[in-house]
């Protein structure tokens, strides 16, 4: 019910920037509508799999990182674990500490940050860090 609800609202969207940006938008509307829905699929995985978890103690990833020297508008944040590479924050993060707390015991997890300007272009990635939680 709610994946039917969220192609509902990803199709609107898309007709919008169709309808906005003819020619450019068709493109970052198409590459958009993919980030849009591997999100959308990550987090309604991440939902069953917490629904389905024994209570327990709950982990949690803890990023910090020093600030760009560059005029930015924040940073977005980069997992790499058994479901691929997953963008973590929605808007730019304007601090410079990050936590995850969607982590799965027992999972090794990869991490980047790239700065964003002000007109949304990312910087190169950052050096990767890796991340071991421990089992329950």
């Amino acid at each position: 019910m709610i994946v039917l609800g969220v192609f509902a609202v990803l199709v609107a969207w898309i007709g919008f920037q169709l309808g906005t940006h003819r020619r450019t938008g068709i493109l970052r509307a198409l590459a958009n509508a993919k980030h849009f829905l591997r999100e959308a699929s990550t987090f309604a995985s991440l939902q069953q799999r917490t629904a389905g978890a024994p209570s327990g103690r709950q982990h949690s990833v803890t990023l910090s990182w020093k600030a760009s020297t560059s005029p930015i508008v924040g940073y977005n944040v980069y997992r790499r674990g058994t479901s691929g590479v997953v963008k973590l924050n929605l808007e730019p993060i304007t601090a410079t500490r990050y936590v995850d707390s969607t982590v799965q015991p027992g999972e090794t997890y990869f991490y980047v940050t790239k700065a964003v300007s002000a007109m949304g272009t990312e910087s190169t990635a950052s050096n990767e860090i890796r991340a071991e939680v421990p089992s329950l």
